[in-house]
């Protein structure tokens, strides 16, 4: 279980309401308080999300072009799949910083 960060409560993150689309914070249903995942957990998502691109690109060619890109494919797969499964392990919540999102900013 992932604990709050501030009143360090077991938060089950299924039960959590999102706080919207381009929020990146939630909000703890014990306290009240604003947190968000630290920044290796935000690395590795990336890592994540590119591999999961590449996996896209292996399985469009293996249904296009050849049964040789089959492999590949799968290896893909595994590897974003382990990288989640790390991934889930790994993460933890710290406070969210009102100065790194601010809603009123229209720079930004």
């Amino acid at each position: 279980m992932k604990n709050c960060p501030y009143c360090n409560n077991e938060i089950r993150i299924r039960e959590l309401h999102h706080q919207g689309f381009f929020q990146s914070f939630r909000i703890c249903p014990h306290c009240g308080g604003r947190f968000t995942v630290d920044i290796e957990t935000r690395y590795r998502q990336a890592y994540c999300l590119l591999f999961a691109v590449i996996a896209l690109v292996f399985t469009m060619l293996l249904y296009y072009r050849s049964p040789k890109w089959l492999i590949p494919a799968l290896v893909s797969y595994v590897i974003v799949g382990l990288i989640i499964y790390r991934g889930d392990k790994r993460l933890f919540f710290v406070p969210f910083r009102q100065d790194d999102w601010d809603p009123t900013d229209d720079a930004g």
